[in-house]
């Protein structure tokens, strides 16, 4: 089925762009698993369970994908609080270093 490798692509390539630090846009993302989901509903119960393997894997990546963007997150964050203690610091040596008026 063409749409579970797109998605599988999508997958890829925003795991890729994750790892450039590109910042990420999930909507083509949203739209083909949507479009997926309205796929497989309407077919056949044997041909859905052929299906079972690919979908499975492209869970794993899911997973996978979720996983490096709570990673990455943590890094932001981390950075951030960094950032947020130099600026303390900054304003803090700033204001004790101005003349008493």
């Amino acid at each position: 089925m063409a749409e579970l490798d797109a998605v599988g692509a999508i997958i890829a390539r925003t795991e890729a762009d994750l790892a450039a630090g590109a910042v990420l846009d999930l909507t083509p993302l949203e739209s083909h698993i949507q479009e997926l989901c309205t796929r497989i509903e309407g077919l056949p119960p044997g041909d859905g369970r052929v299906l079972q393997p690919k979908l499975l894997a492209l869970a794993d990546d899911f997973g996978r994908l979720g996983q490096s963007i709570e990673a990455m997150m943590g890094e932001v964050k981390a950075e951030m609080g960094q950032v947020s203690g130099r600026q303390r610091a900054a304003s803090a040596y700033a204001k004790s270093s101005e003349p008493n008026k």
